[in-house]
């Protein structure tokens, strides 16, 4: 292949890939949860807790709609098992650790997996992870990734969010 036409491919795949639906996008912000660390150290082998994620306000001047969340890494001793949506309710979003089955008033679950957020605007919506304890927890869950679509483009786009579970004395009550 001569040098001309592998220059010329290679700046067609260099265009091809920025003009990806797929990139990074800068629209979403971590409403206050950026570098707060959220900590449980009552958990047990064996059982699973809802770990809220960063409430989502967006930044842009244009909608969009959030597809899908995810924890980036999960540490040792930790499994995420699924996701959910749920509402603020009145009692505004929640940041924490709550055991499943144990019910938290303020939430309430949402029918759907898309959640619409307006130009400058913030969601009552928000995501958790349901997490199961599988051992020793070595480190803490890092990283929050969310799709999005705006307008006709999909992004992932990184918030920080730091949760810190280790394993202790239950809680009774």
């Amino acid at each position: 292949m001569s040098r001309r036409l592998f220059a010329a491919l290679l700046a067609l795949s260099a265009a091809a890939l920025t003009s990806c639906s797929d990139g990074g996008g800068a629209a979403l912000d971590g409403a206050g949860q950026g570098s707060n660390l959220v900590g449980y150290e009552h958990t047990q082998v064996g059982k699973e807790y809802w770990v809220t994620m960063p409430e989502m306000s967006n930044s842009s001047g244009k909608p969009l709609t959030v597809l899908s969340a995810e924890i980036v890494h999960v540490p040792a001793g930790l499994r995420v098992t699924g996701y959910r949506v749920v509402g603020a309710g009145t009692g505004g979003h929640p940041y924490g650790v709550i055991p499943v089955g144990v019910t938290n008033d303020s939430a309430r679950p949402h029918q759907g997996g898309s959640i619409p957020i307006k130009a400058h605007g913030s969601s009552d919506l928000y995501y958790e992870a349901r997490v199961k304890v599988t051992g020793t927890v070595h480190g803490d869950l890092t990283t929050c990734r969310y799709g999005y679509r705006q307008g006709s483009t999909t992004y992932h786009e990184d918030i920080g969010c730091d949760t810190r579970i280790r394993l202790g004395e239950p809680v009774t009550g």
